[in-house]
């Protein structure tokens, strides 16, 4: 009974550290998904296109794609709801307003 009161916990950690964020490199494209199922609006912004603001797509489980992106180095971030939020990425680079961004690196 004791072990299993200590498993129980454990796995309730890890269904909280399923990842909201994931960048799949397809050829020369990258597409990222961003799982936010209670957002009324995604938008993205790289500086591909010197962050120019772009409406993601949205699927039935509530997660917001952009695909298509080129697999070159560039920083994003989203805009959830018009608020600016940068998620859990692999590389960040700091911005030239005191934040961070996502990179993408090929």
């Amino acid at each position: 009974m004791i072990r299993l009161l200590l498993i129980v916990p454990f796995v309730g950690l890890l269904g909280g550290c399923a990842p909201q964020h994931t960048a799949v490199v397809h050829d020369d494209t990258v597409t990222l998904t961003l799982r936010a199922p209670k957002a009324a609006t995604v938008r993205f912004a790289s500086s591909i296109d010197r962050f120019a603001v772009h409406h993601a797509a949205r699927n039935r489980e509530g997660t917001w794609l952009v695909s298509g992106l080129p697999n070159i180095e560039f920083q994003y971030f989203y805009l959830v709801d018009g608020q600016v939020m940068v998620p859990d990425c692999r590389f960040k680079v700091s911005d030239d307003f005191g934040s961070v961004n996502c990179r993408n690196l090929p």
